[in-house]
């Protein structure tokens, strides 16, 4: 009885009687226990991963009437313009388009257009003119921001979390759900998520969920078909989250930025931006951003860890500014927090310029020309000096000319202020330099480009990817 009461009071309790010392084999026992407890430990460490950040822990972003943005651009947007843009003072840019599944596949042409120069990675302009969100701190800001386009929540997912991880220096990652083109269309990405809203909204969320600390925006159309808009429904829903989303408590999708061009999916870039619809979609953002803030100590009041940029999302507008005139103007009356500039970019990178100084900058032929020069100088640098980087940078040089040519001087316009969707009559410059930079003949460009290229072969052709005849960009967000 006395050694079955020993027995039972160690295993019960487990005491040892004091005159009863521990046996060779317990000891072996008790340390082979506490290691495989030090490894159960040190494999817990191995195993433990950060958890996703939340839309409210995002670094935060601004956009105000200093920061005039290059829009995101099909194969004008490469690395040498938005480094010209830049430096002539563009505040923010953006990568072209880039498809999801090429991105994840690791194809080098795609992540080519990730690649940023490091102007852009220095913080935009800051001087407080539109609404400073809580916590922006301009010093960890930069200008680069990634475009992508995908068809499938798990493939802008997976593509949104290689960004973040691989590129370091990105401002915001944006969902192109505004390009027109056939080719994507029908692939159910760009405009075709117009269509697609709940689905949107998830992907949209979902990016969120995996991008880090990296901010996510949308880039939309007014709809699909003219005489259609669906924008500010869609609107109302990325910033608010729709019905589903709200009984499920999942809250907003979390974008911090929201930017809408004035035009149709049908529509494409002809007849002039909607500017009217654009500023009734500010509207309507600006009264949901004042709504959040009333809605305090209330069961309808939103859960602030799914707010981005502590509630308050950036609205953009986009389409036909092509001077300082229409870019203040879209801002006083359209009540946007600033306009994002494609064509007029492209036609006058000095458009930058002119925001800053408020004014029209009447550029000689000289000036001009050397824009040109520093264009190819940084293709160069970019790309290579051998024969392809010279062929490179020789056919995205002429990519530019054949909209640069569409420019007239301010000096010689009948009236101000230009409108971009004007087709001027047959024109003559105020020198032969000028009147060859104004040329819409192709081998007039390519003798521009021999300038600094070098001559082109006997038998070179050019012809521009865009329908140059009716004005048009094939594939911008």
């Amino acid at each position: 009885m006395e050694i079955n009461a020993k027995e039972l009071t160690k295993n019960l309790h487990g005491k040892v009687d004091r005159d009863e010392s521990p046996t060779v084999e317990a000891q072996e026992d008790l340390e082979a226990e506490k290691k495989d407890s030090m490894e159960d430990v040190q494999e817990n460490r191995a195993m433990y991963t950060e958890p996703p950040f939340l839309p409210s822990e995002k670094r935060r972003v601004y956009f105000g009437p200093e920061t005039p943005v290059l829009a995101p651009l099909t194969t004008q947007g490469n690395l040498p313009f938005r480094r010209l843009c830049g430096e002539l003072g563009a505040q923010a840019t953006y990568s072209e388009m880039a498809l999801s599944m090429p991105l994840i596949s690791g194809q080098k042409g795609e992540w080519a257009l990730m690649k940023a120069h490091e102007s852009e990675t220095l913080p935009p302009k800051f001087q407080s003119k539109g609404t400073v969100v809580q916590g922006y701190d301009n010093s960890k800001d930069f200008k680069f921001g990634a475009q992508i386009a995908a068809n499938k929540p798990w493939l802008a997912l997976k593509t949104a979390q290689v960004l973040s991880d691989l590129c370091p220096h990105l401002r915001v990652i944006d969902l192109n759900c505004g390009c027109p083109i056939d080719l994507v269309f029908r692939t159910g990405a760009g405009s075709a998520l117009l269509d697609a809203q709940p689905k949107l909204e998830k992907i949209l969320r979902g990016m969120n969920a995996v991008s880090g600390e990296v901010p996510i925006t949308a880039k939309i159309r007014l709809g699909t078909r003219d005489n259609r808009p669906t924008a500010l429904k869609l609107a109302q829903r990325l910033v608010h989250g729709g019905l589903q989303a709200h009984e499920s408590g999942e809250g907003p999708p979390g974008i911090a930025a929201l930017t809408l061009h004035g035009r149709s999916r049908q529509q494409r870039y002809q007849r002039s931006a909607d500017w009217g619809y654009i500023a009734e979609c500010a509207s309507l953002i600006k009264r949901l951003n004042a709504e959040r803030d009333e809605l305090t100590d209330t069961s309808r009041e939103p859960d602030a860890r799914s707010l981005a940029a502590a509630g308050h999302v950036y609205f953009l507008g986009n389409g036909d500014c092509y001077s300082h005139a229409d870019y203040y103007t879209n801002i006083q009356e359209s009540k946007v927090d600033s306009v994002m500039i494609g064509r007029g970019a492209l036609i006058k990178p000095w458009i930058f310029e002119e925001i800053e100084a408020n004014q029209y900058l009447d550029k000689s032929a000289t000036e001009r020309l050397a824009y040109v020069e520093k264009f190819a100088k940084y293709g160069l640098e970019a790309w290579g000096s051998d024969e392809m980087g010279v062929g490179l940078t020789r056919r995205f040089l002429l990519e530019w000319l054949s909209f640069a040519h569409r420019y007239v001087p301010v000096g010689i316009l009948e009236r101000l202020p230009p409108n971009i969707q004007d087709r001027p009559p047959a024109w003559k410059g105020r020198n032969e330099l000028e009147t060859l930079l104004g040329s819409d003949n192709y081998k007039d460009w390519i003798k521009i480009s021999e300038m600094f290229l070098g001559p082109a072969h006997k038998d070179f052709k050019f012809a521009p990817k865009h329908k140059s005849h009716s004005y048009e960009i094939e594939a911008e967000g």
